[in-house]
C-alpha cells in the first residue's frame, strides 16, 4: 500500500524549482500543491553591496546562505566580470550548492549540518584570524552566522542583497482555489517567511484551529521554532535540512504511522 495515497501536500515553493525533489512523494500516492509564498526583490543599488563589490578581491571566503543569494549575486558577477579564482565558496546546503554549480561557481565547503550552526562548526576547523568573509543574504537573515565567524577571528561583511516579500495572490489563483476546496493534509514550510506569508496570503484568523489534525513539516530548527511560536505542533523535521531530506522524512513518518495502525 502506498503510504501517501489520497494525501495532499502543500509545499511553499515554486514548482519549477523544486518538483524534482518530490517525485518520490508522488510515487507514494501524494497530490502536491506548489504554493510559493515568497517573492524575491534584489537590492542591486544598495550602498553596502556596492562597497562590498568594489572590495571583492579582498575577500578570502564567499558564503551563500540561500539559492536566492546565489541568483542575485550571479547577475552582479556576470555584469562586473568578478574573478572567483582566489576566493573559496561555502554554501549552507544541497540546493544552494546545486544553484552554484548550475551557474558555473565551484563550491569548496558544504557543512554536514545544513544551517548557520553547521557552517560555523565547519569554519571552526580553519584559521580565520584576519580572513575576510563576504555573506550576501536576505534582509530577513539573522546575524548568528556573522557573529559566530567573528568569534573565530574573521572580518565579516554580511550584506543584504535582496528583500523577501509576500507573493502576489493574483498569480496563485488556481493554487488558492485548490487549497480552499481541498485543504491539504500535510504542510511543508521551508523558512519562517514561507510560513508567515502563507498565513497572510490565505488570510487565516484562527491559526491554531486551521492546522488542527494537519501534519506540519519544517525544513529546519529555525522554521520549526517560528511555527511553534504560534502554538502549532511540528511533526516532521528532516535530519538533513534539505528538500530531498523533507521528502524522505515525510515518507518515513507515514510509513511508521501505517505500520503502527
Amino acid at each position: 500500500m502506498k503510504s501517501l495515497k489520497n494525501k495532499t501536500i502543500l509545499v511553499t515553493k515554486k514548482k519549477v524549482t523544486v518538483e524534482k525533489y518530490f517525485y518520490q512523494l508522488k510515487d507514494e500516492g501524494a497530490n502536491i500543491i506548489y504554493f510559493p509564498t515568497i517573492k524575491v526583490i534584489p537590492k542591486y543599488d544598495s550602498s553596502e553591496l556596492t562597497d562590498a563589490i568594489n572590495r571583492f578581491a579582498e575577500y578570502d571566503y564567499l558564503i551563500f546562505t540561500s539559492s536566492n543569494a546565489v541568483k542575485v549575486l550571479v547577475e552582479i558577477i556576470k555584469s562586473r566580470s568578478l574573478d572567483l579564482t582566489n576566493i573559496k565558496v561555502a554554501v549552507v546546503g544541497e540546493k544552494t550548492s546545486e544553484e552554484c554549480y548550475s551557474n558555473g561557481i565551484k563550491v569548496d565547503i558544504v557543512p554536514e549540518e545544513f544551517s548557520s550552526k553547521g557552517l560555523i562548526n565547519t569554519f571552526s576547523k580553519f584559521d580565520l584570524n584576519g580572513k575576510k568573509i563576504f555573506v550576501p543574504c536576505s534582509s530577513l537573515s539573522h546575524e548568528d552566522l556573522k557573529f559566530g565567524l567573528m568569534e573565530l577571528g574573521a572580518e565579516v561583511d554580511l550584506v543584504h542583497v535582496y528583500d523577501v516579500v509576500p507573493n502576489d495572490l493574483s498569480e496563485l489563483t488556481k493554487e488558492y482555489e485548490e487549497i480552499a476546496s481541498r485543504q491539504p493534509d500535510i504542510y511543508v514550510f521551508t523558512s519562517p517567511s514561507s510560513f508567515n506569508n502563507f498565513i497572510r496570503l490565505i488570510k487565516i484568523n484562527d491559526i491554531s484551529n486551521y492546522f488542527v489534525n494537519k501534519i506540519i513539516c519544517a525544513i529546519g530548527s529555525t522554521t520549526e521554532k517560528a511555527v511553534e511560536s504560534y502554538g502549532i505542533d511540528v511533526h516532521i523535521v528532516p535530519r538533513t535540512y534539505s528538500l530531498s531530506g523533507v521528502a524522505e522524512a515525510i515518507i518515513k513518518y507515514f510509513k511508521l504511522t501505517v505500520n503502527m495502525v
